[in-house]
């Protein structure tokens, strides 16, 4: 009889062991990979949040008009209104833009804008009409807000009976979970 040579039981075994270290030190890799894809997919959609809402704010100041802001009554306030302290909730910065139109020279439409600090989201409230409320659905923003400031860099203090204010440059401070965004932007029709 002859025997056939193969492998014994303690070598099976230390293969064995080999290929579960392998596969304990690749399943540890895949799982910091995977982590680390949610982590950088969260920032992204965060990120891509503040280009699209930096992209809007920066298009309702290019457009701003210094027209002053009625309520639903007709009654004139300021052309400007903005929330110059620290704000946690409520309404941070009111004003009146027109929209772009294709003729040369031509104004298009007016609008009557608010954003409004809303359970730790900035929110977007048009109105299409002057004189007309606000509409109920607002296009939001940024979300996860902690603590948000507005600002004219190039003044100390804003006189509140100057109703003509425009400010020339607005610094927008806003703390986003961890992070910070801080971003100043022109109005050009200051």
């Amino acid at each position: 009889m002859k025997m056939i040579k193969g492998y014994s039981l303690i070598e099976m075994l230390i293969v064995l062991l080999i290929f579960s270290f392998l596969a304990l030190i690749s399943l540890s890799f895949l799982s910091s990979s995977t982590n680390s894809f949610f982590q950088v997919n969260s920032k992204t959609e965060d990120l891509k949040e503040l280009i699209i809402a930096s992209e809007i704010i920066k298009d309702d100041l290019i457009h701003l008009s210094d027209r002053p802001i009625r309520n639903k009554y007709g009654i004139q306030k300021r052309s400007f209104l903005l929330a110059v302290n620290l704000v946690q909730e409520g309404s941070v910065l009111e004003f009146v833009r027109y929209s772009s139109s294709d003729g040369a020279g031509q104004i298009g439409s007016l609008q009557k804008i608010k954003y409004v600090l809303e359970d730790g989201t900035l929110n977007r409230y048009t109105s299409t009409f002057l004189n007309s409320p606000y509409s109920n659905k607002a296009l939001k923003l940024i979300s996860d807000i902690s603590e948000l400031k507005i600002n004219d860099p190039l003044t100390n203090s804003i006189s509140p009976y100057d109703f003509d204010y425009i400010p020339r440059l607005l610094n927008f401070n806003i703390k986003i979970k961890e992070g910070f965004f801080n971003k100043i932007f022109i109005v050009s029709n200051a």
